[in-house]
């Protein structure tokens, strides 16, 4: 047998004697014995704790996910409920349409700008919600008190903008009432628009959280697969302590001859 044969073969070994021991802690684990303290069980009560509370933080931000996804499903369909009525007024209206069009383009303009800009700054808020949240989780509170005065400036300036947009918007509705049925027409295409532009912006948004959220996701993963090996360990090291015991127990002394066996092989 070559050197690489005797090496892979011990490493099996050894494989297998940590299996064993493993083995051995999960039933000691599962009925703890009476008559003796072991010192080793509160690692594996402590590696159990945190492999429950990932497992628990996983299920969330998977759980969350799916809210999201569900979410932008549903608003996506509900708009699209009004496409038809939408496309309906467009279509008896269209002669007239241009024209209106004409009189109230530049404030139009300044209604789609106004929009445009709200959205940017609501997502500038939401970054330094984040941020605040992140400088409180790693306890730098001076540091998230004085980025929370930005966000109050920040709300601030967005009532001042929202205030803006509605005004704009109430004086493009008086001129479409002015225009009575031609009128419908215009404002069911800048609602299709409006529909159209909230679905992209939408779809954008959950692509970037659904990113976010994946990596937090395969984060936790390879923290739970951490967790599952000093858990495994804990476990081995329980096993190995009742084997050195020779703890008289049924389901115990089953497993001690495999474990003799496999170390005169290791010895």
């Amino acid at each position: 047998m070559g050197l690489l044969d005797k090496l892979f073969g011990r490493e099996k070994t050894e494989e297998a004697y940590f299996d064993l021991l493993v083995e051995l802690g999960q039933l000691v684990v599962a009925s703890p014995p009476r008559s003796v303290k072991l010192t080793r069980m509160v690692g594996v009560t402590r590696a159990a704790d945190v492999l429950q509370q990932r497992r628990a933080e996983l299920q969330q931000i998977e759980e969350q996910m799916e809210d999201e996804e569900q979410r932008v499903q549903a608003e996506n369909e509900a708009e699209d409920r009004e496409r038809p009525e939408c496309k309906r007024l467009i279509e008896i209206n269209r002669a007239a349409i241009p024209t209106i069009e004409k009189r109230v383009a530049a404030l139009r303009k300044s209604i789609t700008s106004r929009q445009a800009n709200l959205r940017y700054f609501l997502r500038a808020m939401e970054a330094q919600e984040q941020k605040i949240a992140s400088y409180e989780e790693a306890d730098e509170y001076e540091k998230a008190e004085s980025e929370r005065e930005v966000l109050k400036k920040q709300r601030l300036d967005r009532m001042r903008q929202e205030r803006g947009l509605l005004e704009a918007q109430e004086e493009m509705e008086m001129h479409l009432q002015d225009e009575g049925r031609a009128g419908e027409g215009l404002r069911a295409k800048m609602r299709l628009e409006e529909i159209d532009e909230n679905q992209r912006e939408r779809s954008e948004a959950l692509r970037a959280t659904l990113k976010e959220l994946d990596k937090r996701a395969v984060e936790k993963e390879g923290q739970i697969a951490e967790t599952e090996e000093a858990l495994a360990e804990a476990l081995a090291e329980v096993g190995a302590e009742v084997y050195a015991l020779r703890h008289r127990d049924r389901r115990f002394e089953e497993i001690y001859p495999e474990l003799d066996a496999l170390a005169a092989k290791l010895s």
